[in-house]
């Protein structure tokens, strides 16, 4: 598959940033915690209630595919917000929330 300009530039930074940073923030978010419960209760149910091996796999086969899309959305957003940074910024500015660019410098 043909990475984008941005894979190429950014995709150490956004695995880390998306795979780690944010998978870390969510797991200390009460709401995502308590979501991800709720998933994983509803989930294993529905695994329970399942009474064979074919309709097993295929349930394993349908979370990974979540799992995998989901990934991807992650992605697209991370890099919808770099395209809509300048953006962003302008209308945070409005409401005076200004951006320390300085903090962010390596």
């Amino acid at each position: 598959m043909k990475k984008t300009v941005v894979e190429k530039a950014f995709i150490c930074i956004m695995e880390e940033r998306i795979h780690q940073v944010a998978r870390e923030k969510a797991a200390n978010d009460p709401e995502y915690t308590s979501a991800d419960v709720k998933r994983t209760t509803v989930f294993n149910q529905l695994r329970d209630a399942l009474t064979t091996k074919t309709q097993r796999t295929l349930l394993d086969d349908l979370e990974g595919a979540w799992i995998f899309t989901g990934a991807l959305l992650q992605e697209f957003a991370y890099r919808q917000g770099i395209e809509d940074s300048f953006m962003i910024h302008q209308e945070l500015k409005k409401f005076g929330v200004l951006i320390d660019r300085e903090k962010y410098k390596a």
